[in-house]
């Protein structure tokens, strides 16, 4: 947090900056500039012009890329640092192991481990080097970095031609955990092709969390079978697709609702994303930028951390959202 005060002959402005938002007062009046916005009394407007007052928003991220931008430099301008972290985030390995590795003579290996060795990433005991503690860390995040490009690159087109924007910020920074993933599409020859795929993921699965912003025509149906078979299904479902559900599936809501197995919830804010997540796999779609759901491409991923993601997705929209009891499908 930095603080610093201006003055003119009419006008003494203290300027106080906390994470990115400056805050400043002058002559008992308040103003607030938070996310590109100035906030203050009307009144103060001619005074504010008069006076040439002006003040700058700095993003927070900005600061920080400032102060570590050596350090990525570090990585970035040597492909040699990078394959010999990642490799030795993997296992301890010799110079000689390492030259049959990559291929590199010992007069490049050398310098570069070195290197590694003085920003105390990496140690060396005997012959053998391996990373530090420290550099474990180091290396996870980077291996997680190009891991997360290497998906993009490789499902560009699904990720440029949706709105993915609307999972959650938290979710979108740890988007990595769903690298081990792939895109199931549908042919036009064969529509549903997606949604038997779907089925087969979950058939046999004992839990079942999904959430869903609009209404498939044999949703109710397939639940109510899971549910029968005595899977544990919680269902999270937006305002309109829950007065859907009453209009059309009243009768399989009487028989599910009063099972233990089963949990819905409904709600309130927009919802841009349906997942199903299962103990064996994530299935993922989103709406096109036209605002109509793509019922032809999921993502798809029996991956741990992708299922994990998944399960905290869930548990996030779960939080926000409010029981739904049988009296209320009445």
């Amino acid at each position: 947090m930095g603080i610093c005060t201006s003055s003119t002959s009419a006008i003494q402005t203290t300027i106080v900056r906390c994470h990115g938002i400056y805050c400043w007062r002058g002559n008992g009046y308040s103003w607030v500039w938070a996310h590109g916005f100035i906030w203050f009394y009307l009144s103060m407007w001619e005074t504010f012009n008069k006076y040439s007052v002006h003040f700058y928003y700095m993003i927070p991220e900005i600061d920080l890329y400032d102060g570590v931008k050596e350090e990525l430099k570090f990585f970035t301008t040597s492909g040699v640092r990078v394959k010999l972290l990642i490799n030795l985030n993997r296992e301890g390995m010799t110079v000689n192991q390492l030259r049959s590795e990559f291929g590199y003579r010992t007069s490049t290996l050398l310098p570069v481990l070195a290197e590694l060795k003085s920003k105390g990433l990496i140690q060396q005991e005997d012959r053998c080097y391996d990373v530090t503690p420290f550099g474990k860390l180091i290396s996870s995040k980077l291996i997680d970095f190009i891991e997360t490009l290497s998906m993009f690159k490789t499902q560009e087109q699904f990720w440029k031609s949706h709105e993915t924007y609307v999972i959650p910020e938290l979710f979108f920074r740890n988007i990595g955990s769903l690298v081990r993933s792939q895109i199931v599409e549908a042919s036009p020859a064969d529509l549903f092709e997606v949604h038997r795929y779907f089925l087969k993921l979950v058939e046999g699965c004992s839990v079942i969390n999904g959430v869903s912003p609009f209404l498939h025509p044999e949703l109710p149906r397939i639940f109510k079978i899971f549910i029968e078979h005595e899977a544990a299904v919680r269902l999270v479902v937006t305002s309109s697709v829950l007065e859907l559900i009453r209009e059309r599936h009243a009768e399989v809501l009487q028989h599910v609702g009063d099972m233990s197995n089963f949990s819905l919830r409904v709600i309130e804010e927009d919802v841009g994303v349906a997942f199903t997540v299962t103990e064996k796999t994530l299935s993922l779609g989103f709406f096109r930028p036209d605002g109509t759901y793509d019922y032809n491409a999921d993502l798809v991923s029996g991956d741990p951390a992708a299922i994990e993601w998944g399960n905290a997705l869930f548990e996030y929209y779960w939080h926000r959202s409010a029981d739904v009891t049988l009296q209320d499908t009445d």
